[in-house]
């Protein structure tokens, strides 16, 4: 795993492996929350659900899973500044916490995006 910076302000992460557990990819107070789950065979994960209440967001964030091929995403900090890329190849993923992103398809490529909702309409700001 690795946590993408710009100056003191959490960006993204990238995941490439997944560490043996439950184990939490994102901060608690994080909108998105993301948690890799590696077990072996017989595992088995007690049936459950989430009591329901209001949560509040200010923030959309988004991940980004490669499920085939190979992508290239331009990390853009708070203020629209392009300062980084990377690229993500088959079973590795990148979630945006702050700030944005653009993606070039190098290869042939199938990718899942997951965010945060409801969908409130097209509030998609061009950088």
């Amino acid at each position: 795993m690795d946590e993408i910076y710009y100056k003191k302000i959490l960006v993204g992460i990238r995941v490439r492996t997944l560490k043996k557990g439950s184990v939490p990819i994102t901060r608690d107070e994080e909108p998105l929350q993301l948690l890799g789950l590696k077990h072996p065979k017989g595992h088995y994960f007690v049936p459950h659900r989430h009591t329901p209440m209001k949560r509040v967001s200010n923030q959309l964030q988004e991940c980004l899973v490669v499920r085939k091929g190979k992508v290239k995403v331009d990390i853009y900090a708070p203020g629209d500044i392009k300062f980084k890329s990377v690229i993500l190849k088959e079973g590795e993923l990148f979630i945006l916490l702050n700030g944005g992103y653009g993606i070039h398809v190098l290869e042939d490529a199938e990718l899942f995006e997951l965010k945060n909702g409801p969908f409130l309409g097209n509030d998609k700001v061009l950088i």
